[in-house]
């Protein structure tokens, strides 16, 4: 299972959970999900972001939130997946709410993608591509205190291809499209359980499911052998709860998995009330969706 997207997200978020807390623990206001539409972007296209933002007590509709371009390109030197001034410069707020629509720079793929942006003293060297053949736009959100780093996917074409390798690929190629999740189930060993009524205190198999067409096949370009290689995604679900203890914070299917499921134990808290739970579902190619669930946990 592919998860770098999902790792930049943690590792560049200053809204990590308190120490002590697995990531999946809501115990203060958080962004724990950023969707774009389009999911794969074209240089001066307009996408619109929507985000998640929750808290111990439900999604905040309406958070003090700002969206960022970061157009400051990772040095060589820097083992991460933008560059750290995306967090410690002062950038040019782009937009303000929960939602935001912002123009994809018109250098997007010169500063982050196959084209090696001019300089004083030459040219730079282009980005790399990751695993899947793609390269990202990083954008910037402020919830107050609190950073975190979403890298919008964007459509660049390919770098040091054939006239004719280029046409096959635009032939088979198909631009990133958003995973859909479907539904949440539950089960007590063996037995189906309503989410309106879990038992407390028990080991409650949390069942989330997608759509088939969410995993996508894609070809990726292999500079070396000059050769198109047909993928297909990975998905992963990052998991999110006011209270009780999950068995993992992700989970998921590799890309040669072709399952529409996955499954995380969940051990539900001793007293009964009401448990709120997110999901978040990740594609390979920088694609999301993300749901919200009520769980009622009874004596």
């Amino acid at each position: 299972m592919r998860r770098s997207d999902f790792l930049a997200f943690l590792l560049l978020a200053g809204c990590a959970p308190k120490m002590g807390n697995p990531a999946s623990l809501i115990t203060q206001e958080r962004v724990i999900g950023v969707r774009a539409e389009p999911a794969e972007a074209a240089p001066g296209d307009l996408v619109k972001y929507s985000s998640l933002v929750v808290s111990p007590s439900g999604t905040v509709e309406a958070p003090d939130l700002s969206w960022s371009l970061c157009n400051l390109r990772k040095p060589v030197a820097e083992n991460t997946p933008v560059s750290q001034a995306c967090l410690t410069d002062d950038l040019a707020q782009s937009a303000q709410g929960v939602s935001a629509s912002i123009q994809t720079p018109s250098s997007a793929c010169s500063n982050f993608g196959p084209l090696a942006p001019p300089s004083s003293s030459g040219t730079l060297r282009p980005s790399d591509p990751d695993a899947t053949g793609g390269y990202y736009q990083p954008l910037r959100l402020d919830l107050g205190a609190e950073q975190v780093i979403f890298r919008e996917r964007l459509s660049c074409g390919l770098a040091g291809a054939s006239l004719v390798m280029a046409q096959e690929f635009r032939a088979r190629y198909t631009a990133n499209q958003n995973p859909t999740l479907v539904s949440l189930s539950g089960l007590v060993g063996e037995t189906p359980a309503s989410l309106g009524s879990l038992p407390a205190s028990q080991r409650i198999r949390l069942v989330a499911t997608w759509s088939p067409e969410s995993a996508e096949s894609y070809p990726v370009f292999d500079s070396a052998s000059q050769t198109l290689a047909d993928r297909r995604e990975a998905l992963w679900l990052s998991w999110f709860a006011t209270a009780g203890s999950f068995d993992d914070s992700v989970t998921g299917r590799g890309e040669d998995d072709s399952a529409v499921l996955t499954e995380n134990p969940w051990q539900s808290p001793a007293e009964a009330g009401v448990v709120l739970l997110w999901l978040v579902l990740h594609d390979s190619r920088g694609g999301a969706d993300f749901a919200s669930y009520t769980l009622t946990v009874v004596p």
